[in-house]
């Protein structure tokens, strides 16, 4: 039941974390990709994007909270306690699934020299955007600027959880609980890369624009 729990809560979180994400972390803004304009990141840039984006971007701390007060909440999982002790521990499993799986990840397409970037869609409708946006959890660009199967993502998010079973309490399995918890980060990226495809949208409806030039002297 106690992971019943935290997939509900993670799968309830999803939406919020995503909109966090991608209205705090730049690579929300790329142009839609363009073959004859690809440009693949360099070794600066790639370490640049993990220090600003997945090793230390507000995101991350944010996500990590916000997943360990639910969980908190839940009392999961239970042999933590509902304790500062506790929160501090869920924190920091959070944190360190997030860390782990997003420089698994980095690190990987690095060598395979895979893009980790989202870009959205060169085309119009919902349909096809949405399309677009869940088609590129699982896909990215290579070198060559074509469409590969993106292991480096797949490795880090499932080699992420599963490794962060560990210092769970003993029944948690990374092949159980762990693959588990792979599928909902997956579900997660899935959500994030739909929220980044319309992020120009929500970001007019929401005055988002507007409000940030208002505030400015």
């Amino acid at each position: 039941m106690t992971l019943k729990l935290r997939l509900a809560a993670l799968a309830l979180l999803a939406p919020c974390l995503a909109a966090a994400q991608s209205f705090t972390q730049s690579y929300a803004v790329h142009d839609a990709f363009a073959a004859g304009k690809y440009a693949p990141l360099d070794g600066p840039e790639r370490w640049q994007r993990w220090r600003s984006e997945d090793g230390g971007s507000a995101a991350i701390h944010l996500d990590s909270f916000a997943v360990a007060a639910i969980t908190q909440a839940m009392n999961v999982p239970p042999q933590w306690g509902r304790t500062p002790l506790g929160f501090g521990r869920r924190v920091g499993s959070e944190y360190g699934g997030f860390l782990i799986a997003n420089s698994v990840h980095e690190g990987i397409a690095a060598v395979a020299g895979t893009d980790p970037r989202y870009f959205p869609c060169a085309c119009s409708g919902f349909f096809r955007r949405g399309g677009h946006a869940l088609e590129m959890t699982l896909l990215t660009y290579n070198r060559q600027g074509r469409k590969t199967l993106d292991m480096p993502q797949l490795t880090g998010q499932y080699g992420g959880q599963m490794i962060s079973t560990l210092w769970y309490p003993p029944h948690y399995s990374p092949l159980v609980q762990g693959v588990q918890f792979g599928h909902l980060e997956m579900g997660l990226i899935g959500t994030i890369h739909l929220v980044q495809e319309f992020s120009p949208e929500l970001k007019r409806f929401f005055h988002v624009g507007a409000k940030a030039a208002a505030a400015a002297p």
